[in-house]
């Protein structure tokens, strides 16, 4: 069977190409450090995070994670593909690739990339073919390289996305919850209904699939940059028949922070469920967690958003100050 051939591991001489154990994490995550730095990107996983999310349900590092190792051991490339194993509306595979920024241009990119091709459609074979298939990646817009790269293997630019930042000097607008909702903090024994309601208020969001509780407590409620006490939700009742109108979801992403000399706050997730919108909901829960950063003593709020959405998010957030500062795309390429 077709699932069952060996994808060729590419060979380039002065490296050594491998899949990935738990012990390189240090070497990935000191690779993503430099990478960070020469594109500019600003983020990072912390390697408590890298080794958490190591083992995925939607990607085996024993047969997904590819590396590329020189002689001594340094890791200067690697490639992952991601699958969602039960998505409702389409199946697309995800590349998550990158190289050294001392060790480009000497094909490894190429290599790699196409390796992960290889590698998702020999996946995909192991699925029904009964949603759409398509290969998907991503790159800041100035990556000229990385985006030339992607085009000659066919891949095109399919969204945009903004990158948007808010100085916390700045006046914040005293806009509070609509009457007969009340704002409380991340609690533990919310934390299903807060995924729930996630799902509900993304729902109709370009691309989503909804997040499984596994996938939810691993890149979210237990991610190192979570933060409970900065973390809103507006409730619509009271006890144990309350439900989640809107929700702030909020992280400080320390590492990152550190190293690029910011005080910022990440708004990681903002939603109103659909029964809720039209109110102000996340208006108001933008500006309680802009009040909240602020007596946190952080700087910057920031954020990423869809320049397509349709629920109006882009003009909410200019609105209230929030500026662009970086531009990203995402690149597919359909999977006959």
């Amino acid at each position: 069977m077709l699932t069952d051939m060996i994808i060729p591991i590419p060979a380039i001489p002065g490296y050594i190409f491998r899949f990935a154990r738990r012990e390189d994490l240090p070497a990935i995550h000191q690779m993503m450090v430099c990478a960070a730095a020469a594109d500019r990107t600003g983020i990072v996983d912390t390697l408590e995070d890298m080794d958490s999310q190591f083992v995925d349900p939607w990607s085996n590092p024993e047969m997904d994670f590819l590396l590329a190792l020189t002689a001594e051991g340094q890791v200067v490339a690697m490639g992952r593909v991601f699958i969602n194993p039960a998505p409702r509306r389409e199946r697309n595979a995800n590349l998550w690739g990158e190289v050294h920024p001392d060790h480009r241009g000497l094909g490894l990119g190429e290599y790699i990339l196409n390796w992960m091709e290889a590698r998702t459609r020999q996946r995909l074979l192991e699925y029904p073919t009964d949603l759409p298939r398509a290969l998907r990646t991503y790159s800041l817009d100035y990556l000229s390289e990385r985006i030339r790269l992607f085009e000659q293997h066919g891949f095109h630019q399919l969204r945009s996305w903004y990158r948007m930042r808010r100085d916390l000097n700045q006046p914040i607008p005293d806009q509070h919850l609509p009457e007969g909702l009340t704002l409380c903090v991340y609690r533990p024994e919310l934390d299903r209904a807060l995924m729930e309601a996630f799902n509900e208020s993304f729902s109709d969001h370009w691309g989503f699939e909804p997040i499984s509780y596994e996938d939810w407590q691993m890149f979210f409620i237990r991610a190192t940059a979570f933060r409970p006490e900065l973390t809103f939700l507006a409730m619509d009742g009271e006890g144990s028949s309350a439900q989640i109108a809107g929700f702030s979801v909020n992280f400080i992403r320390a590492e990152d922070n550190q190293r690029q000399g910011i005080a910022e706050g990440w708004i990681t997730a903002l939603g109103t469920c659909r029964s809720w919108r039209k109110r102000g909901i996340a208006s108001a829960l933008l500006c309680e967690t802009m009040r909240a950063f602020k007596a946190a003593g952080l700087d910057y709020a920031r954020l990423g958003v869809d320049t397509e959405s349709q629920t109006g998010a882009l003009h909410i957030y200019e609105r209230l100050g929030f500026t662009v500062i970086k531009r990203s795309f995402s690149f597919t390429k359909p999977v006959e």
